[in-house]
């Protein structure tokens, strides 16, 4: 188990999270580390021994001691955290050569928004302890985040909607997945007890199912009159037989995890394969992701190639982790 004490002392240098990093190698035996030392710089940017330990406590504090001290994973968070810098500073760099950048105002708003999803300012100042990162950090990674966003944007300005020719390529390309299973579209009461759901099946007689339903199902559709919708063959296991049930007839009463139902089948629908012009907006939103991926892995070479990008690999390679 790891040492509290241990942890939060390093807290203070190099480490955070649930784990200690050390540093062999990097220095003279008995020396001091120095945590400003540079490990890898993009141009002008530079990330510090401070800030790669900081982000490497992060990704690693949800991993139990094994997984967080296994070498292969170990390198491959390394490596993703220096990719990531190194994108990120290719990013910022162009939008200051095109004058991109990100108000007070619209960081504000963002915040703003993001800090809604909390319950209140106390959980989310919360969240910030627990990832060990002030709030005036998380805003300057968020900053960066949006200038992101209008670097992309700008990029895919250059993108053309794809023609109908494509569309009918990608189409024909991908036929099965524009195959529909046989479907239902159903309704039903849901309760806790057998007996009841007896009485309600009786009570049908007199009663239509959706009005049933707004009374006594305890499912989350019952305030819709227990309107469920669509549902595929074999996307729910325990719907299957119901696809044998005759049309405006409440089936056999069954039992789920969930209770005992009382279905009623509206409408059935053959298995059949979408026409174009019904996954036309699909396809042209999967073509047009492809471009961009496409567009931002070009420009991203574009800018490394014309970018200084250096790294130092032994410092790199010296950090390493002890969950003792």
């Amino acid at each position: 188990m790891t040492n509290p004490l241990k942890i939060k002392a390093f807290r203070q240098t190099l480490l955070m999270g649930f784990v200690a990093l050390y540093i062999f190698g990097c220095t003279a035996q008995n020396s001091r580390v120095n945590p400003e030392q540079v490990i890898a710089k993009v141009n002008s940017r530079t990330l510090t021994l401070k800030d790669f330990s900081n982000r490497l406590g992060r990704r690693l504090k949800d991993l139990d001691s094994l997984s967080a001290k296994s070498s292969e994973n170990l390198s491959f968070i390394k490596e993703e955290i220096i990719k990531n810098f190194i994108t990120r500073s290719l990013v910022l760099d162009y939008a200051e050569s095109k004058g991109l950048s990100v108000s007070n105002q619209e960081l504000d708003v963002e915040t703003a928004r993001l800090r809604a999803a909390y319950p209140d300012d106390v959980t989310f100042r919360r969240t910030l302890a627990e990832e060990n990162i002030s709030f005036s950090e998380w805003q300057e990674q968020l900053r960066a985040r949006l200038v992101e966003k209008k670097v992309f944007e700008l990029i895919s300005e250059k993108i053309k909607p794809p023609s109908i020719e494509e569309l009918r390529l990608y189409y024909q390309q991908n036929l099965d997945s524009f195959k529909t299973k046989e479907r239902v579209y159903l309704r039903q009461i849901v309760v806790e007890e057998q007996g009841k759901a007896d009485h309600l099946k009786n009570e049908l007689k007199k009663q239509s199912l959706e009005t049933l339903a707004k009374k006594y199902s305890i499912a989350p559709e019952g305030k819709a009159g227990g309107l469920v919708g669509w549902i595929s063959k074999g996307e729910v296991d325990f719907f299957d037989p119901v696809f044998s049930y005759k049309l405006g007839t409440p089936g056999p009463i069954f039992k789920s995890p969930f209770g005992f139902h009382i279905v009623q089948i509206e409408r059935k629908s053959a298995p059949s394969t979408l026409a174009l012009e019904e996954v036309r907006a699909r396809i042209e939103r999967t073509l047009r992701a492809q471009k961009e991926q496409a567009l931002y892995t070009e420009w991203l070479d574009a800018q490394l190639r014309s970018s200084r990008v250096w790294r130092d690999y032994n410092l790199i390679n010296s950090v390493r982790v002890d969950t003792k």
